[in-house]
């Protein structure tokens, strides 16, 4: 997520450079047409232009509206995986009395709070399609035992097996006569919740927008950008100011490629694009407060913005 407050313009340009070349190279050669051979016959006229223009930037707007609603969903989605997070570690470490906590029912609720940690990272790891086992082991496999880990990584779905294994922890805590049946049944319903906060997240993750919202809004900004200097390169002409149609043009497709780039990479929230939703972030948060829950005395620090992205 950029949290930066100023324009970056070599990132611009760096997503820009064939628009605005193909910008400068059209309006330079009907410039030179209409100016030098007097080609009165490539004007093209306003109105037509002006037809496009709003075609465009509705076609713009619909696109980037869509977008954003997909990434405001996923960002929606954590921060409902954050409180169902802290309300398992709750239900967890609080189902009995302090003073009649045995050690073995501390040790069960502890590695179900553990467990949850590395279920937020591996919905994290699985949503950015990290495949590396020792991102895997340092983010998820030091959460939780051995055999456990050995197993969930057999396993297709990661974080639905986790899920499973929370589910088989919290059935451990109802076997102490220190959890009744109504503390089960509402952690029972938290994992629960926690399924359908990950099966939106995937949803997201997995459905694309219409791939039509693409290529008709992009061929629409082509033929604008196209176009654009053969309506107005006569008046640049008639006001001694010819070259200038050049300039206007480039940043006139700049403007609308930015708006088209806007929409694409929010369309993509966990794309490992500077403009994801913060997943590591609110993971890490997650880890320092579910971490504290249980009392462990070394939490690892908030991340904080690298070049003004939060990732």
């Amino acid at each position: 997520m950029i949290v930066r407050t100023r324009l970056r313009l070599d990132k611009s340009i760096k997503y820009s450079w064939q628009i605005l070349l193909f910008a400068a190279t059209t309006s330079t050669t009907v410039w030179l047409l209409q100016d030098k051979l007097t080609l009165s016959w490539l004007i093209f006229p306003e109105t037509v232009i002006a037809v496009l223009g709003t075609a465009l930037s509705l076609s713009l707007a619909f696109r980037n509206s869509a977008a954003y609603e997909r990434w405001w969903d996923a960002r929606t989605t954590w921060g409902g995986i954050i409180n169902e997070s802290r309300t398992f570690a709750r239900q967890a470490m609080t189902i009995a009395d302090p003073s009649e906590y045995s050690e073995e029912l501390r040790e069960v609720s502890t590695r179900a709070v553990k467990q949850q940690i590395a279920w937020a990272n591996a919905l994290r790891l699985q949503l950015l399609n990290v495949r590396e086992l020792p991102i895997w082991l340092d983010e998820v496999g030091v959460y939780l035992r051995d055999d456990d880990y050995l197993k969930l990584m057999k396993s297709r779905n990661k974080v639905t097996a986790l899920g499973l294994l929370n589910g088989e922890t919290i059935k451990e805590l109802e076997a102490h006569d220190e959890m009744d049946i109504y503390s089960y049944i509402q952690m029972d319903d938290t994992i629960t919740r926690l399924t359908e906060l990950q099966g939106r997240a995937e949803r997201v993750k997995n459905t694309p927008l219409p791939t039509p919202y693409d290529y008709y809004t992009y061929a629409f900004l082509i033929v604008f950008v196209f176009l654009f200097p053969f309506a107005f390169t006569d008046e640049f002409i008639v006001a001694q100011l010819g070259g200038m149609i050049i300039p206007t043009s480039v940043i006139t497709a700049w403007i609308f490629n930015q708006l088209y780039i806007f929409g694409s990479v929010l369309a993509k929230p966990f794309d490992g694009l500077e403009t994801d939703v913060p997943v590591h972030f609110i993971c890490r948060n997650l880890e320092i407060d579910l971490k504290q829950a249980i009392g462990e005395s070394e939490v690892p620090a908030p991340i904080e913005p690298i070049k003004g992205v939060l990732v």
